[in-house]
C-alpha cells in the first residue's frame, strides 16, 4: 500500500505546481456512474424481526471502481490540444490539462478498464458488510458465483469472493466466468434488438438536444483558446471530453482537480447529459421496453436460482424429520452475480425498484427523479434476501446500494411468493409486446 501510494504521489505532484489556484472536487455525486461507491449511509443491521430468519441472498453487482476504460478517452482531447498548440492557440490552462492527461496515462500504466486498488478495496468492504448482516447464513454457507468474462468484473467477483473466505473459513463458494453468461449478464450486447437501440435508438435526438440547450463550449474554449478555429458543436464535445476524464481520476485514485478546469454548473450540465443517456440507453423509458425485456433472462434466473434454494432447504427438512439421510444433492444458500453498469440498470428498471425507473416523458427534469450515482456507481450491488418464519413462511426483503428498499406496495419485508407473482407480471408485461 505504501508503495502504491508513493507511485500514486510521484505522478499527481507535478499537477498542483502547474496549477494556476488551488483546486477543489466537485461534488462527488456529479461523477455521476463513475462515482466510487458511498459507504456512509449503508444500513447494515437486520431490519427484519427475531422471528424471520435469513435463509437465502442472492448478490446483484457491477463491478468495483476501474481505470478509465481504453486510451481512446484521451485521444480526441490530445489531439484538439496537439491542434491548438501547433497552431500557438494552446492557453496555460491547456498546459494544466495537457499535464493532467499525462498524468492520467502514467498512473493508468496500460491497466486500462481493469479493476483499481479503490475497487479492490470496495469489494472487500461490501463483502465483509455483507457477511456481518448475515452472519447467520453466510457463516459455512455454499455459494454459487458468475460473472461476464471482462476481466475487472471476474477481478471483482474474486475480491469479493476472497473477502467472504476472509471472514469465515466455512464458506465455500464455485465462481465461473465466461461469454456463456453473456446473455444474462450482458444482454446489452447479447440482445441483438437492444444492442441496435443502445447504438442509435429514438434516445439519441433527446440526447443531442439536451446537449445543444445546455453543455456549454467554455471549458473546452479556455483549454485551447478562442482562435482555435473548432465549431462550437465541436468545442461542446470536447467539453463532455473532458468531462469524462475528469469524473474518472477519484476511481483509481488520483484527485480530480475539476473545479479548476470547470465551473459547477457545467460540470453539473455535463452530468445531466450523461445521467439522461444512461436512462435513456440502459431502462425501461416511454421511448422504449427493450430494456427490460432484455434483462427479463435474468431475472428469471435470479428468481429460479432462490426456487431452487429454497426447494433444496425444504426437502433437507423434511428429510430431517423423517430421520433420513441428507440428499447428496444441497441447494446453495447464495448466489453471486457480476456484471456492469448496463446489467443493473435494466434489471432494476424492470424490477420497478424505487429511484429506479421513471415513466415521465419529461426528459429534461430527469434528473428530479432517477439519478445514475445512486442506482450504479461503481460497485453497484442489490441484495435479495429471503427470510423464513418459524412456520415455514418465505419472504423477502431487498438492500440496494447498502440500502434497504421496498421490493413493492411501499413495504420493506413481503411475502416470497407475492413478489414471485409480481415479478412475472412484471416480465410478461414487457416480453409480451
Amino acid at each position: 500500500m505504501i508503495r502504491r501510494i508513493l507511485f500514486v504521489l510521484a505522478v499527481i505532484l507535478p499537477l498542483p505546481m502547474l496549477a494556476a489556484k488551488p483546486y477543489a472536487e466537485l461534488p462527488s455525486r456529479l461523477a455521476g456512474s463513475m462515482m466510487p461507491y458511498d459507504f456512509s449511509g449503508a444500513e447494515i443491521q437486520p431490519i427484519w424481526p427475531d422471528s424471520l430468519k435469513p435463509v437465502y441472498v442472492a448478490h446483484v453487482a457491477r463491478h468495483g471502481a476501474r481505470y478509465i476504460s481504453s486510451a481512446k478517452k484521451l485521444e480526441k482531447l490530445q489531439g484538439a490540444i496537439s491542434k491548438a498548440a501547433a497552431e500557438g492557440t494552446l492557453t496555460k490552462e491547456g498546459r494544466r490539462f495537457d499535464a493532467l492527461l499525462k498524468g492520467v496515462l502514467a498512473a493508468t500504466g496500460n491497466q486500462w478498464g481493469l479493476l483499481s486498488q479503490v475497487g479492490a478495496e470496495e469489494e472487500r468492504r461490501l463483502a465483509s458488510d455483507l457477511y456481518h448482516l448475515l452472519p447467520g447464513l453466510l457463516r459455512n454457507a455454499r455459494a454459487n458465483a458468475i460473472s461476464t468474462y471482462v476481466p475487472r468484473v471476474v477481478m471483482t467477483m474474486y475480491e469479493f469472493n476472497h473477502s467472504l473466505t476472509v471472514e469465515s473459513s466455512g464458506i465455500s463458494i464455485s465462481a465461473s466466468e465466461g461469454r456463456g453468461f453473456s446473455p444474462l449478464l450482458r444482454c446489452f450486447t447479447a440482445d441483438s434488438a437492444y444492442a441496435a437501440y443502445r447504438d442509435n435508438g429514438d434516445w439519441r435526438k433527446v440526447s443531442e438536444h439536451l446537449t445543444d440547450s445546455i453543455v456549454s463550449p467554455e471549458p473546452a474554449h479556455r483549454i485551447l483558446g478562442k482562435s482555435s478555429g473548432f465549431s462550437e458543436k465541436h468545442l461542446k464535445k470536447l467539453t463532455l471530453e473532458m468531462y469524462d476524464v475528469l469524473q474518472s481520476l477519484t476511481a483509481f485514485g488520483l484527485p480530480a482537480p475539476t473545479d479548476e478546469f470547470m465551473s459547477e454548473a457545467d460540470y453539473r450540465a455535463c452530468w445531466e447529459v450523461d445521467n439522461l443517456e444512461h436512462y435513456l440507453r440502459n431502462t425501461i423509458t416511454p421511448l422504449s421496453d427493450l430494456a427490460g425485456e432484455a434483462s427479463a433472462p435474468l431475472l428469471a434466473r435470479i428468481l429460479s436460482d432462490a426456487d431452487a434454494s429454497l426447494g433444496a432447504r425444504m426437502e433437507a427438512n423434511a428429510r430431517r424429520r423423517a430421520g433420513m439421510t441428507q440428499s447428496a444433492e444441497e441447494g446453495y444458500d447464495a448466489n453471486f452475480y457480476f456484471g456492469h453498469a448496463e446489467t443493473l440498470m435494466p434489471l432494476l428498471s424492470l424490477m420497478r425498484l424505487p429511484g429506479c425507473y421513471s415513466d415521465s416523458s419529461d426528459f429534461f427534469t430527469l434528473y428530479d427523479r432517477w439519478r445514475d450515482y445512486d442506482v450504479v456507481p461503481l460497485g453497484a450491488n442489490l441484495d435479495i434476501i429471503l427470510l423464513e418464519s418459524p412456520r415455514g413462511n418465505s419472504y423477502v426483503t431487498l438492500r440496494l446500494n447498502g440500502r434497504f428498499v421496498a421490493p413493492m406496495n411501499g413495504a420493506l419485508i413481503v411475502s416470497w411468493s407475492e413478489y414471485r407473482v409480481y415479478l412475472n407480471e412484471l416480465m410478461m408485461r414487457v416480453t409480451a409486446k
